[in-house]
């Protein structure tokens, strides 16, 4: 893609806290404003939206993190790397083998080494937050202690504290300072995010919002997410079982993983075949507001690397 990966922007010089040696950020200047931040999330979140309630079989990416979102001439995002998702049959909700990368992978998938919607929606928590704040999911700049090791404990605690506002991004606020819709967006479109990403990176599955719940509040059809003050313990196995965002429940951790592994090599996921769904990079383009707004009329077009 012409401006290639998102984490090249967003993380530039490719140092861990996304910075110079000297410690100060160098933020590639698109990326600065607001509302291209903005419509890269909802780029993401419409394609991440077709192909878990649209396209058929369903497809678990099971790796979203910036270094997989490509950005085209215009910075819009295409949700990229494929090659660890895989397709899960009409009957099922998962995938079997923990796969994706360390800050993104939700509590559950480490234990129980089962890929769902709800995985991939904690991932899209985490790159949101990542998005808003200019800071990775692992980065020594937002700790102040052992609690805040992960972004979204660093988050959450500013979220309890009541001070959610300044999580947002030095760089974005340097250049909203002189123009008064920027301004307006670093604020409360901010704060709706940080909402977001919260409430999709929740400890537990089952507290997670859908991905049909997740495109509504990004296009402004209804409020954020109300979130608790204080960052929810994971609670694993759930009293009652695991339900997933689909009805199905898991009755208890040992029997979703002794299940998965007679079911992997018949009735979950495969790999995404060649010529269909294989490749490095997948996009998914949304033309016109109304389509951006829904999600319906997006397409899945296949882009092989060389």
């Amino acid at each position: 893609m012409t401006n290639g990966s998102l984490d090249q922007h967003l993380f530039p010089n490719g140092s861990r806290n996304g910075g110079s040696s000297n410690g100060r950020r160098r933020t590639g200047a698109a990326i600065r404003r607001w509302a291209t931040r903005y419509e890269i999330v909802r780029d993401i979140a419409i394609g991440l939206h077709y192909v878990h309630h649209e396209y058929e079989p369903m497809v678990l990416h099971r790796d979203i993190k910036a270094s997989n979102v490509m950005l085209d001439s215009s910075f819009r995002a295409r949700l990229g790397d494929f090659g660890l998702a895989c397709t899960v049959a009409v009957n099922r909700n998962s995938a079997t083998g923990v796969a994706g990368t360390w800050g993104y992978i939700a509590p559950e998938y480490a234990i129980c080494g089962k890929a769902t919607r709800q995985t991939d929606i904690y991932a899209l928590g985490v790159l949101i937050l990542e998005l808003v704040t200019g800071k990775r999911a692992l980065d020594d700049d937002h700790v102040v202690n052992s609690d805040d090791m992960h972004i979204t404990d660093w988050v959450w605690r500013l979220h309890r504290e009541g001070r959610l506002s300044e999580c947002v991004d030095a760089a974005v606020l340097a250049a909203a300072s002189e123009d008064e819709e920027e301004q307006m967006g670093a604020g409360e479109d901010a704060a709706r995010l940080l909402l977001l990403g919260l409430a999709c990176s929740n400890p537990n599955p089952s507290d997670r919002p859908t991905m049909p719940d997740v495109v509504q509040v990004i296009v402004k059809s209804v409020p954020p997410p109300e979130v608790p003050r204080q960052k929810p313990s994971f609670v694993w196995p759930p009293p009652g079982g695991w339900a997933s965002d689909d009805g199905s429940t898991s009755s208890s951790m040992m029997s979703d993983v002794n299940r998965s592994r007679d079911e992997q090599q018949v009735s979950l996921g495969q790999p995404m075949q060649q010529g269909r769904t294989a490749g490095r990079y997948a996009s998914f383009q949304v033309q016109g507001a109304q389509e951006r707004a829904t999600g319906r009329h997006a397409s899945f077009q296949l882009q092989h690397s060389v």
